[in-house]
């Protein structure tokens, strides 16, 4: 009796002291509170919010609305780009996605008075149908002026070489019609991140969505994400916001940016075709250069003054040959006069130890 007593006494010691830590963390300003919350994403707010009359209006106070799938996974995911890695079943995507749905019906539905989110980072999976959930929530959110810039992730779990070419026609497919679907989200549109996507019309239906619909869109990261195998994407597009621009595991054969006049970052992961894939037009802009060359003895030489052409001022250059054997011959004046002008940081990684110049 008297040990049971004991341990009541001490569980009732426990609870005191957990409720007074509570109170300490509840009496910081509402902009602490609001910082802490902000990184803790939609997951943990609406735990927080739900049994305190002290957090429960604060997510709403939030700058940026963070929806994302992985948080609502039941084991703990790494953030992009790192990949979700040992999911072996949808149903682990299907629980996300319900968890997910649940949460951003309780935020959404109402606009709380005061509220002053104007920007939302989405992440979402296309499994079952639940896109059919959020997509009009979105949409909502956007018309009643409580969202007004959207970052949006479309994830996928698979690595690229585990995709079968069918599975990223009808992934693309998939991702069109969500897309198409709630047309009023492209214009907000500001980041958008797609995964293991193959359109096989082309790709300039998705390229109409991409620089015609999305409008602000400023960071677009793709990752294998193509138009078939030795496919050519040129990107056109004289009136584009786009400013970094992200491409992982691709087989275009090439690449054309003829014109992207805000284009300032540039990162092109992984280059496994026997040319340059890369040309570069008008891109007056652009400051940072990040090439993987997955280069070999079958790969025929070429100029780095004819891959730069056009690209005129970078100032950050990164070049990684991933511990190939290469020769590399010195282009000498004409290199420096056309590309290399403003050059101030240059890396080479990946060299094969027993690296041959000249």
């Amino acid at each position: 009796m008297d040990q049971e007593s004991n341990n009541v006494c001490r569980r009732r010691r426990r609870l005191a002291h957990e409720e007074e830590e509570e109170d300490m963390l509840s009496a910081l300003p509402d902009d602490i509170l609001l910082s802490i919350l902000g990184r803790a994403g939609l997951a943990t707010a609406a735990r927080t919010s739900a049994p305190s009359t002290r957090w429960r209006n604060l997510p709403w106070l939030l700058p940026k609305l963070n929806l994302h799938a992985r948080h609502f996974l039941p084991a703990p995911c790494p953030d992009y780009p790192e990949r979700i890695k040992n999911l072996n079943s949808e149903i682990l995507l299907h629980q996300a996605m319900a968890s997910l749905t649940r949460a951003a019906t309780s935020f959404l539905r109402t606009k709380q008075s005061g509220s002053t989110a104007a920007t939302m980072s989405l992440e979402i999976y296309l499994v079952g149908n639940y896109s059919h959930d959020i997509g009009p929530l979105v949409r909502d959110a956007i018309d009643n002026g409580m969202v007004k810039e959207l970052d949006l992730s479309i994830s996928d779990d698979k690595i690229p070489k585990h995709c079968k070419d069918a599975d990223m026609v009808q992934k693309a497919r998939n991702v069109d019609g969500f897309l198409r679907a709630y047309p009023n989200m492209l214009p907000c549109i500001t980041r958008l991140q797609l995964y293991n996507l193959r359109f096989a019309e082309g790709v300039y239906g998705m390229h109409h969505i991409l620089f015609d619909c999305c409008k602000q869109l400023q960071h677009l990261s793709l990752e294998n994400y193509d138009a078939g195998d030795c496919s050519l994407w040129q990107i056109n597009v004289p009136d584009s916001s786009l400013r970094v621009l992200e491409i992982y595991s691709s087989c275009f054969k090439r690449i054309e940016v003829l014109c992207l006049p805000k284009l300032e970052r540039l990162h092109w992961e992984v280059w496994m075709h026997t040319e340059a894939r890369l040309r570069f037009g008008s891109v007056p802009s652009l400051k940072e250069l990040f090439l993987v060359c997955d280069a070999d003895l079958d790969v025929p030489e070429f100029s780095l003054c004819q891959l730069l052409n056009g690209a005129t001022g970078i100032h950050t250059l990164t070049l990684n040959f991933q511990g190939e054997k290469l020769w590399i011959q010195q282009e000498r004046k004409q290199l420096f006069r056309a590309a290399f002008n403003k050059l101030k940081k240059l890396c080479i990684y990946g060299v094969y130890v027993e690296f041959d110049g000249q």
